[in-house]
């Protein structure tokens, strides 16, 4: 299981798109495309878009390589933990409208968890349980500071996806806490994944619904879900993992095949949507533009704000702010399997690369997409 745990913690990257784009041929094609004919790499879809929402497209080797379709911005993406930002942006239009509290303790909407206990191990190795020295809050649930493990034994040994939202926010009460509320940081799907089940159980709806309802319709984002249409199956670009110098199909080892499947899958918040670089693109420009997005408002001004303020304590160095990296400037995350988004608030410009690679991405690689991006900004 540690297998398991190591390859869902990772967090890569690579980037996306939405609207008229200029699709390039040059720069980053020209600069990963040797990486893909050497076979170490299987390709990537970079998008990057200006303050006035001009984007710029750049593709290099493939969806899959088998059948040599290329890489392209309509590919079906598992984005993995770029998915708690996007939960975060629903919780955050719940505060907004003042039915959320981030200092609230998280049992004033989730009850149950008024029985947490924190695991405590004692001079002679034997464990112990007590009640928290503080009560959990939404703020520290959302900033990984909540004393929360990554994820349940549950999840660990069959995958992400199998707990609803809320049945999943009772079972892992059942798991003591790992320190005390306030205390630790420590990157953690579960946290997340409160937030989900506090969407739910303010909104009255299923958190998957209410971000359908309130961020992916508005937004336009018709290929982002938690499941796959058989349409959007066929687009699903091969994970793959470098082994001896080739890139060899792989799986993903923290989902339940088949990704069609709603009965079996259930959404998860800290990790478990799909999506495209079309769509993806357009959720960081939302943030870049400070809520909004081609004059729909999706948060308000303060909200986005609050996700680009750190909200980890002084003497905490993890630079996390409500389930986004943050430097006060910029808001970020990546996945799993090579993808990131970027927002920046200073420039208004947004953007994505994305990848499926289950072995890490070339260091070399992420260093050259963003050093070229970085100097376009620039000029």
């Amino acid at each position: 299981m540690l297998t398991r745990r190591i390859f869902c913690i990772a967090l890569l990257s690579v980037f996306l798109l939405g609207g008229s784009a200029l699709f390039a041929q040059d720069s980053i094609t020209a600069a990963i495309q040797p990486y893909v004919d050497q076979g170490v790499f299987p390709g990537l879809v970079s998008v990057s878009a200006d303050k006035d929402g001009k984007l710029t497209v750049e593709t290099a080797g493939y969806a899959d390589i088998e059948s040599g379709t290329p890489a392209s911005f309509d590919g079906v993406y598992w984005i993995a933990s770029m998915t708690k930002g996007m939960v975060a942006a629903g919780l955050m239009i719940l505060v907004d409208e003042g039915l959320v509290d981030l200092n609230a303790p998280v049992e004033t909407y989730l009850p149950e968890f008024k029985d947490l206990r924190v695991e405590e191990c004692g001079e002679n190795g034997v464990s112990t349980v007590r009640p928290p020295k503080t009560k959990p809050t939404v703020r520290q649930v959302m900033s990984h500071m909540a004393g929360l493990r990554f994820v349940t034994p549950t999840m660990d040994r069959f995958g992400i996806d199998v707990f609803p939202a809320r049945p999943l926010a009772s079972a892992m009460v059942e798991v003591p806490l790992f320190a005390d509320p306030g205390t630790q940081f420590s990157y953690s799907n579960l946290g997340i994944d409160v937030g989900a089940a506090i969407i739910e159980e303010v909104s009255g709806i299923p958190f998957e619904e209410f971000l359908q309802k309130r961020i992916f319709e508005p937004l336009k984002m018709y290929d982002t879900s938690f499941w796959l249409t058989e349409e959007q199956n066929a687009r699903l670009v091969t994970p793959y993992k470098v082994l001896d110098g080739r890139c060899i199909p792989d799986s993903i080892s923290c989902l339940i095949y088949p990704f069609t499947d709603r009965q079996h899958r259930f959404a998860e918040g800290g990790g478990g949507l799909f999506s495209t670089p079309r769509d993806t693109i357009k959720f960081y420009q939302m943030i870049a533009g400070k809520g909004q997005y081609k004059g729909t408002r999706i948060l308000s001004e303060e909200a986005v704000q609050a996700m680009a303020t750190k909200q980890t304590p002084d003497g905490i160095d993890n630079p996390y702010s409500l389930g986004m990296w943050t430097d006060g400037e910029s808001i970020w995350h990546g996945g799993a399997l090579g993808t990131e988004g970027r927002a920046n608030l200073k420039t208004g410009e947004a953007r994505i690369y994305m990848v499926q690679l289950t072995s890490s991405v070339d260091p070399k690689i992420k260093e050259t997409v963003n050093a070229i991006l970085d100097s376009r900004v620039k000029q």
